[in-house]
């Protein structure tokens, strides 16, 4: 797309309602119903549509008028926001809620009964898989059943390393933690480095004993940092924003004017290059006639 302000036709210092009534009168003039269809006429009526966007609404007007060109409807410190969530605090914030969640599992397995109960769902989980038991649409070996009784098999193992010594279960939790950081496919592609993993785990384990709650709350507190920075950040951005519009965004509608003129000069130049060429022709069919006389 050119210019939009060229493309509506107005000034640089226009108002909303001034744009509002050249989209509608633009609009009506080269909609593609009104002149036939065709490629040509659905992209000068998207580009007259993009102008309207870009120049009804402030803030994009003012970026628009900051950089010479449209940075799309989200304003840029939002932009930056949405980044920081997307690729830093909504990551954290859900190692931080698994780091919980593992916590609260071991805890959980801790009461005595609790772990009872699990390691008999355990065995009835296994009876009605050798049984193939049926469930209504469901049987005991379907894909859906299947990862349930996996996951009841994996709280067993934790329940009986707990009871047999609570740093393996803590060894457990550690590895799953560390697991969310370093994709697991490493650690079934040799089994050096599995092996390795679980060594580490099992020292993390026992280096971090007794520190959990300290540690989660280290995680929360990181996490605000994290939230802390990524306002700061946005706000930095619209800041900024506004400095080189208040430095630059005269420069680019003198540059915009000189351009306007240019153009105007050129359309002149042709305009009068027309005039004479025409003057020629008209000339040259005259002294045919004559000639022909």
């Amino acid at each position: 797309m050119i210019d939009a302000y060229d493309v509506l036709g107005l000034q640089l210092d226009c108002k909303e309602e001034d744009v509002k009534k050249a989209y509608h009168k633009m609009s009506l003039q080269y909609h593609p119903d009104k002149v036939g269809g065709g490629d040509d006429a659905t992209k000068k009526f998207n580009e007259i549509k993009s102008a309207r966007e870009v120049l009804q609404d402030s803030e994009r007007r003012k970026i628009y008028d900051t950089f010479g060109t449209d940075l799309g409807e989200e304003r840029p410190e939002l932009e930056v926001w949405s980044i920081g969530i997307n690729t830093l605090l909504s990551p954290f914030g859900a190692f931080i809620l698994k780091t919980v969640m593992a916590r609260l599992v071991l805890w959980l397995v801790g009461w005595v009964w609790i772990g009872r109960l699990l390691i008999l769902l355990g065995l009835v989980a296994v009876v009605l898989y050798f049984a193939d038991a049926k469930f209504g649409q469901f049987s005991a070996r379907s894909e859906e059943v299947m990862s349930l009784f996996v996951n009841l098999f994996v709280i067993d193992v934790v329940i009986v390393l707990n009871w047999l010594w609570s740093l393996l279960s803590d060894t457990v939790c550690v590895f799953y933690l560390v697991s969310e950081i370093v994709s697991p496919q490493y650690f079934f592609e040799s089994w050096k480095i599995a092996a390795i993993a679980l060594v580490a785990s099992l020292f993390l384990a026992w280096l971090v004993r007794g520190w959990w709650l300290w540690i989660m709350g280290l995680e929360v507190a990181f996490g605000i940092v994290l939230l802390i920075a990524l306002t700061i950040s946005s706000g930095i951005t619209r800041l900024w924003i506004d400095s080189v519009f208040t430095q630059h965004g005269e420069k680019l509608k003198e540059w915009r004017l000189r351009m306007r003129e240019r153009r105007k000069e050129m359309e002149d130049e042709v305009a009068s290059l027309k005039k004479k060429l025409q003057a020629l022709e008209e000339e040259n069919a005259q002294l045919k006639k004559k000639s022909k006389g």
